[in-house]
């Protein structure tokens, strides 16, 4: 007879939608006083072993009782039914209604039946000869016309059973027998991972990544899928798992890695997962990972397997679960995804591939799904949903996340919200880009928060060099940066997606979100102003960078404006940005980076500290010189003075043993120069033209790197 009793918890890599009409994966049927406790318990056992959802029932129906609605229900409720047609099973007309059932389902459920003939032949099932011939006599003995009809009804079910393919026994080891039926079962049943609904753009991906693969090879494939969080990684690979899962008796679909091997014993469980799915044994367990190499390693035999290996984080994963073409059968593929590019620049044996954001008008189709519950906005939301559009930038968790947020709101609400995300990123949006921001060191997210605030589109050559002034080391720090996705270096440029640059200024908004003057960098006017004018900047304060606008009014700065910024390294105003006082003070002694186009005095403060100073640039001043007296910038590399038409004294670069480039282009009022000294060999580029200069000191010889 059939079961009440399930088989235990599945892992969602193993299960189908969640829409399936299937709530068991098997029925099994049997005749109880013949197989219950001998090969009807090793087959149950068998299937529970590989993860396959059974129904057996394990309990007697008392003689004279109908079968359960739920019985029935759980016939209804299968995908597939197992027949075991023993000697004595046409005896019992409780076996002989459930098999009517179970015929029935599949003529109109499409349900799959397997007959088993243990210990019979086919054809006494289907002629109902032999032991069945006898059940039969003993039915029809005092039958009435409502039982004739019904074992009418037996007869037709037993003749098409019959003709089924299924399992005969014959005469094989049991073992062997049951091992063929699991994976015949397995195969049956498509263990298709959970995609979700209205899945929109993947195609070109999922056709990239494809091509990437050899599915028909004896080869293995190895594909790593990279990119930034929430442009669709996972989905892709999904997609692609469930386009191949027939073609391959063995699979398994690890999701989550990054988050379930956060130690050594989540990695032993992923091992013992991994194995578990392809083995069809969910007893496996491991002592350690070294053994889970080995045995992953050990099962080469098994042919050819399809495995993905979800949000790959480092490559140590990789080297316990999926290192090298070596461990797999030919015909294998093996997909994985990751935010950290570092993972397949290691392992060489995976190909890749930049998982790419979606088009306009298919990140338009996903909006509206989720937005609108259809594939096109409503006519009076098409210019807001531009605006959301241009916000997302093609990223597929930005689309849905807030398609979902404006889903049955009014246009008022839709601005609101459009507003609100210029300064404030939503939540779960922000949540899934933040998980590599937390994985760096200290180093790479300070690094990552100047490009943020200050360096996204810049030339890298151009902030390698502010970096390396800044005492970082920005060859590494941007490599890993690039590794993790959260920057993307294109033809010598940085650039990086709209919603990392959000998510950036978020942290850094973060702790003081309604007092700027305790941020550790600020690039909106709005806020720069508001700290200048009321002098609540605090040593926390490390960049400022107060960019060019023609619609701001210029910031009155008073004396003390800076006083407190004692941390400050970077700084940038763009031309008539501000007002300066005569005794204006920039105190800073980490000041690295200095730029003040259109700065309006005639010297550098008289507190100004150049000690740190690597790059000056003060182009269309109206400074005279750059300081008084001879102060101390060792560190100067770039000195930038062009279009300073006041400008009459440079004798202050004798200061600066270190300068690789001089310029002085247009600077008119400029008659000469002062004797350039020894130590000033590193000069590179000197620019005078436009200057009143008409001759050139014989100390010019010193500048032996000159090229300009």
């Amino acid at each position: 007879m059939a079961s009440r009793t399930c088989s235990s918890g599945r892992s969602s890599s193993s299960s189908y939608n969640s829409n399936s009409k299937w709530r068991y994966d098997v029925f099994l049927s049997f005749r109880g006083e013949d197989t219950r406790k001998n090969f009807t318990d090793h087959l149950y056992s068998a299937l529970d072993r590989g993860n396959i959802n059974t129904f057996r029932d394990n309990e007697k129906l008392p003689r004279g009782e109908e079968i359960s609605p739920q019985l029935l229900k759980s016939i209804e409720g299968s995908r597939i039914a197992i027949i075991v047609f023993s000697k004595t099973f046409a005896d019992s007309k409780w076996c002989l209604d459930e098999l009517v059932k179970i015929m029935e389902c599949e003529k109109e459920k499409g349900q799959i039946v397997f007959p088993i003939f243990y210990g019979v032949e086919p054809s006494e099932v289907r002629n109902q000869t032999g032991s069945y011939g006898e059940a039969f006599k003993n039915h029809q003995t005092n039958a009435d016309e409502e039982k004739k009809k019904k074992i009418e009804e037996w007869k037709a079910a037993l003749r098409k059973a019959g003709k089924l393919s299924g399992f005969p026994l014959q005469n094989r080891y049991e073992s062997k027998f049951i091992e063929e039926i699991v994976g015949e079962i397995r195969r049956s049943i498509p263990k298709l991972v959970h995609v979700g609904d209205k899945i929109v753009g993947v195609d070109e991906n999922v056709k990239q990544v494809k091509l990437l693969l050899d599915a028909k090879s004896n080869e293995v494939s190895m594909v790593g899928i990279y990119g930034l969080g929430g442009i669709g990684k996972t989905t892709i690979a999904k997609v692609i798992y469930n386009d191949l899962l027939n073609q391959f008796k063995h699979h398994s679909f690890l999701e989550n890695v990054r988050e379930r091997s956060k130690d050594d014993r989540g990695l032993l469980h992923l091992q013992e997962k991994l194995l578990c799915d392809i083995l069809m044994d969910k007893t496996m367990k491991l002592s350690n990972a070294d053994e889970g190499v080995e045995m992953i390693k050990s099962r080469r035999y098994l042919g050819k397997v399809l495995i993905v290996l979800d949000d790959v984080d480092c490559p140590k994963k990789l080297r316990f679960l999926a290192d090298s073409p070596d461990w797999f059968g030919g015909g294998s593929i093996i997909i994985l995804t990751t935010r950290n590019k570092r993972c397949l620049n290691v392992n060489k044996e995976y190909s890749s591939y930049e998982a790419k954001g979606l088009a306009k008008n298919k990140a338009l189709e996903l909006f509206s799904w989720n937005a609108f519950k259809q594939h096109h906005p409503t006519d009076n939301y098409v210019d807001l949903c531009n605006r959301v559009l241009h916000y997302a930038k093609g990223l597929p968790l930005a689309l849905v996340v807030l398609g979902s947020s404006l889903f049955q709101r009014d246009e008022e609400y839709w601005e609101s919200t459009l507003d609100r995300l210029k300064t404030i990123p939503l939540d779960d949006i922000q949540k899934v880009l933040q998980v590599s921001y937390n994985e760096l060191d200290d180093r790479c997210k300070k690094v990552f928060l100047y490009i943020v605030c200050f360096f996204k589109d810049w030339e890298e050559k151009t902030v390698t060099k502010i970096l390396e002034g800044c005492r970082f080391h920005p060859k590494t720090e941007l490599k890993e940066l690039d590794d993790k996705c959260l920057i993307s270096i294109s033809n010598g440029f940085i650039r990086m997606h709209d919603s990392l640059q959000e998510m950036g200024w978020a942290i850094v908004r973060e702790k003081y979100p309604e007092n700027p003057g305790k941020w550790s960098r600020l690039w909106e006017y709005e806020d720069i102003e508001s700290v200048l004018t009321t002098n609540m900047g605090t040593e926390n304060i490390e960049g400022m960078f107060l960019n060019m606008s023609i619609t701001a009014e210029p910031i009155k700065l008073h004396v003390e404006a800076f006083k407190n910024m004692n941390r400050l390294r970077l700084l940038k105003v763009g031309p008539y940005m501000v007002r300066l006082s005569q005794d204006f003070e920039l105190p800073s002694r980490e000041l690295t980076y200095l730029e003040w186009s259109g700065y309006s005095l005639e010297s550098m403060p008289s507190n100004f500290h150049a000690y740190n100073l690597v790059e000056l640039y003060l182009r269309f001043s109206r400074i005279r010189r750059l300081w008084e007296g001879n102060m101390d910038a060792r560190m100067l590399k770039i000195l930038d003075l062009s279009h300073s038409e006041q400008l009459v004294d440079i004798s202050s670069i004798s200061s600066a043993p270190k300068l690789e480039f001089l310029l002085l282009e247009g600077c008119k009022r400029l008659k000469s120069f002062q004797e350039f000294k020894e130590n000033m060999g590193r000069l590179r580029v000197l620019d005078f033209s436009g200057t009143s200069i008409e001759e050139v000191p014989s100390s010019i010889r010193h500048l032996h790197g000159l090229k300009t």
